[in-house]
C-alpha cells in the first residue's frame, strides 16, 4: 500500500511540476514582451530556461522515484503543462502585464517629467 501512495505522490508532483514550469515560462514571455531583443537572446533564454527546468525535474524524479521515469510521469507532466496552457495561461499573462504596468507607471511618469525638465534647462541660456 505504501508503494501505491508513493507512486500517487509521484504522479501528483509531476502534474504540479508541469504547471509550475509553464507558470515560470510565462514570466519569461512577459519579460520578452516588455524588453524586446533578438533571436540569439531568445535562443539563449530558452536554452537556459529548459536547462534549469531539466535539472529541477530530474531532482524531483530522483527524490520521489529513485530516478526511474515512468510512462504515467510523462503523461501527468504533459497533462499539467497542457491544462495550464489551455485554461489558465491567458489570465496569468494578462495579470502579470497588468501588475507590471501598474508598478512601472509611476516610474515612467516621473522619468518623463525629469527628462522634460532637463530639456527645458538645456534650451534656456
Amino acid at each position: 500500500m505504501e508503494m501505491i501512495w508513493g507512486q500517487l505522490a509521484y504522479f501528483g508532483a509531476s502534474f504540479l511540476w508541469g504547471i509550475v514550469l509553464m507558470l515560470i515560462y510565462d514570466f519569461v514571455e512577459v519579460f520578452r514582451h516588455k524588453v524586446r531583443h533578438g533571436k540569439v537572446a531568445r535562443l539563449i533564454e530558452d536554452w537556459l530556461f529548459w536547462l534549469i527546468a531539466a535539472i529541477l525535474v530530474f531532482q524531483m524524479i530522483f527524490a520521489l522515484n529513485n530516478g526511474i521515469i515512468r510512462n504515467f510521469f510523462i503523461a501527468s507532466f504533459l497533462g499539467g503543462m497542457i491544462l495550464y496552457r489551455k485554461i489558465v495561461k491567458d489570465r496569468v499573462v494578462r495579470f502579470l502585464l497588468f501588475i507590471l504596468h501598474t508598478v512601472c507607471r509611476p516610474y515612467v511618469w516621473i522619468s518623463k517629467k525629469i527628462c522634460k525638465k532637463q530639456k527645458e534647462k538645456a534650451k534656456s541660456p
